[in-house]
């Protein structure tokens, strides 16, 4: 997907033995008036852990529940190993 950043959202998250997890959520629009979520874990090469970044591609045709749904994730801290599975419940 070629992609344009609309608006991004960041929290702290804790791992499960307490450390500190920076989440970044990024909204996205696409050629196609589109738009999708990006996901993932601040400081982390992606390439040697790729459960720390997804995306959902194509999620709605409106900003608004688009971006509601960003801040959704965002308040529950779901991780980008989760997002695929969580992102149609919310």
């Amino acid at each position: 997907m070629i992609a344009m950043e609309l608006a991004s959202l960041h929290t702290l998250a804790r791992t499960e033995d307490g450390s500190p997890l920076w989440l970044t959520y990024k909204l996205l629009r696409s050629r196609q008036d589109r738009y999708g979520i990006l996901c993932y874990v601040e400081g982390v090469d992606h390439e040697k852990a790729p459960h720390t970044i997804a995306a959902v591609e194509d999620i709605s045709s409106s900003r608004d529940r688009a971006e509601a749904l960003m801040s959704r994730l965002a308040q529950r801290q779901v991780a980008p190993a989760h997002l695929q599975d969580l992102i149609w419940e919310l």
